[in-house]
């Protein structure tokens, strides 16, 4: 993500086949140049966790005047705030906002490694513990009541299947219920209501 002033706006693409060659250009596309508006305005929310090396070049100046860096905590309490917005809209997932944040931890920890107050800084804005965690976790728990749910719909639709057959053969209800009590662990007031 890093750029100089000499870096060129576009980048050479060449493709070799057993046939010949193809080559194009393309942009390269210079995340210092996007401004925070410009990111939520073209819906360029991986760029986010990057924005903080369009400031890298004044972390001296931030290191020494608290205002600067008030300046540059509001500006990532701006950023919080509007992937809250997102969220709460629905466009974006917790767990999508959780990684943002994460790794947008993660780039100011190894870009900002010198600059201890802008890295604290930064982090009480934007949450300042690891947030990988609590993503994988809000993500692991969701699977994991998924696949409860999807147990408990699995069982019922067995025993479901498994009364429907039982009746068609013409067994008895009292047959039928204490072989569902004994094949799937129910009560016999859990089993009642499959008859």
């Amino acid at each position: 993500m890093r750029y100089h002033d000499s870096t060129s706006d576009k980048l050479k693409i060449r493709i070799v086949a057993p046939g010949g060659s193809l080559e194009y250009d393309i942009p390269v596309m210079k995340a210092g140049r996007y401004t925070v508006e410009d990111i939520f305005d073209k819906k360029l929310l991986l760029l986010i966790p990057f924005y903080i090396f369009s400031h890298e070049g004044r972390f001296e100046e931030y290191e020494k005047d608290k205002i600067k860096l008030m300046a540059l905590q509001e500006e990532y309490e701006q950023i919080k705030g509007r992937l809250e917005e997102l969220l709460l809209q629905g466009m974006i997932s917790e767990y999508t906002r959780c990684t943002i944040l994460d790794m947008s931890n993660k780039v100011l920890e190894h870009i900002a490694l010198k600059y201890s107050v802008v890295r604290e800084g930064v982090k009480s804005v934007m949450g300042g513990r690891v947030l990988e965690y609590e993503a994988k976790t809000i993500r692991n728990e969701g699977i994991e009541e998924g696949i409860e749910k999807g147990i408990e719909k699995g069982i019922e639709k067995g025993i479901e299947g498994t009364v429907s057959i039982l009746k068609n053969l013409g067994v008895p209800a009292q047959t039928i219920l204490a072989e569902i009590q004994e094949q799937y662990n129910l009560t016999a007031e859990a089993s009642r209501k499959y008859l």
